[in-house]
């Protein structure tokens, strides 16, 4: 048998190695447009920050690795078309411009995204930037080391993750986000939090702006939107990305509007013997009860592990997400499971929410910090839909608990019997969860 794969980053190389390790006999054709392979994308702000010195060490694997393991790795080298009635990909060689086809029994779609641009007036002559991929990476990091200012357009995930590792590296930075708010996934008052702690660490914010314009002035780029100009070092747009999925418009496969991919839990697509992962993909929310499009590293290796099994006979699934999330701003950690409000007043719930604040460990014990819990849950019922943790200490794991307890649709009730472990220096006698849970009254 033999299957291609088209990309090869974190779902596809996944997949790759997951396959010939559980079928060694298995044919692999692996096509990558560019000329990195199986690196952490998640990564590359730390990078730009110095918190990562070493490029290297967002690698996974090299094309010799797999090569190791009798994988085909063809670099430079583009999927434009796909033919699902011939079973066949149409490749095209971007350093010989040769074109050729390449059939397959099986075939993964793991493509990734594109970057959204804002095109407005001055594109083409500003100094400017997005950071999708290692190449851009590359690119803005010399601008990091003799840069004095930059302006980063949008405050999502990415530009809120380079703006702090920039203000790190000592540049005056400054964000400019058409919204009322920064990390629109938190609720308002979460992202406050954010906001505050940017602006603590010197991070400028514009918040409710719109960006008209660009102007190249010698050296410098202005920045011109509807409320003042800015005259930067260089710019980097952080709008959000799309998946890469336009050579698929003429094989009727299924998407989103977005052009996001509908797998099933099997990660199958609309076509036969046609899989997709990472990315490209749309994945079902298990709260929100319909297909998602939310590009998280944590989904691109869970699907592309799927689809191996699943190609070599295993009958694997992958039931969904819950929407967790966590990131790192100035000395805080903001994470996210489940509903927020804004998702909950979409849905037409009837939902009612909780704040508390409490210490993460046992106050008296050196180091306690404050940890802000959110619950979100349903009126009627008392199932917990939601979470939201900001705090220095203690949030990654119990996001992870927060996740579990909304994926199973614990009550409030439920939840509060659970059995947390305890001791001075880890939590409270009464963990901050717990607090919050017993003020939810059904």
């Amino acid at each position: 048998m033999k299957t291609i794969i088209i990309g090869g980053v974190a779902a596809g190389m996944t997949a790759a190695a997951k396959l010939k390790r559980l079928d060694p006999n298995h044919t692999i054709h692996v096509y990558e447009k560019g000329y990195d392979l199986s690196y952490s994308g998640c990564g590359m702000p730390y990078y730009l920050g110095d918190i990562v010195t070493d490029e290297d060490k967002l690698v996974a694997r090299y094309q010799e690795d797999f090569k190791k393991q009798d994988i085909d790795v063809f670099l430079s080298h583009e999927v434009i078309s796909v033919d699902p009635k011939q079973k066949r990909v149409e490749v095209l060689n971007l350093e010989t411009r040769q074109k050729f086809y390449d059939t397959y029994d099986y075939l993964v779609i793991g493509t990734g995204t594109t970057a959204n641009r804002t095109h407005v007036d001055g594109s083409e002559e500003a100094n400017l930037y997005v950071l999708n991929q290692l190449p851009d990476m590359r690119a803005i990091k010399p601008e990091v080391v003799s840069g004095r200012v930059v302006a980063i357009i949008g405050g999502g995930y990415i530009g809120v993750e380079v703006a702090e590792n920039l203000a790190h590296q000592g540049l005056e930075v400054h964000i400019i986000q058409r919204g009322k708010q920064l990390l629109n996934v938190y609720d308002f008052e979460v992202a406050d939090k954010a906001k505050n702690e940017l602006e603590r660490i010197g991070v400028k914010i514009h918040l409710d702006e719109h960006l008209r314009a660009y102007q190249k002035e010698e050296d410098k780029t202005i920045v011109i939107t509807d409320q003042a100009v800015y005259q930067v070092d260089f710019v980097i747009e952080s709008i959000g990305v799309r998946p890469n999925t336009g050579f698929l418009k003429n094989t009727g496969i299924d998407m989103l509007r977005n052009g996001a991919i509908l797998i099933n839990d099997h990660c199958e697509t609309s076509l036969p013997n046609v899989y997709a992962a990472g990315d490209c993909a749309s994945y079902y929310h298990q709260i929100i009860k319909d297909n998602v499009f939310v590009p998280l590293g944590t989904h691109a290796n869970k699907t592309g592990r799927i689809v191996a099994e699943n190609i070599a006979g295993l009958d694997s699934s992958f039931p969904g997400i819950v929407g967790s999330n966590i990131i790192k701003v100035g000395d805080l950690a903001f994470a996210k499971t489940g509903l927020g409000i804004d998702e909950s007043k979409r849905l037409n719930l009837d939902f009612d929410f909780v704040d508390i604040t409490a210490k993460h460990q046992t106050s008296y014990y050196p180091g306690a910090t404050d940890l802000y819990v959110r619950l979100v849950y349903e009126k009627k019922t008392g199932i917990i839909k939601g979470a939201q943790l900001v705090g220095e200490k203690g949030v990654a794991d119990r996001i992870n608990i927060m996740a579990l307890a909304v994926t199973k649709n614990l009550t409030a009730a439920e939840f509060s019997e659970l059995d947390f472990a305890y001791a001075p220096p880890f939590s409270p006698v009464w963990d901050p969860l717990l607090v919050a849970a017993n003020q939810i009254k059904v």
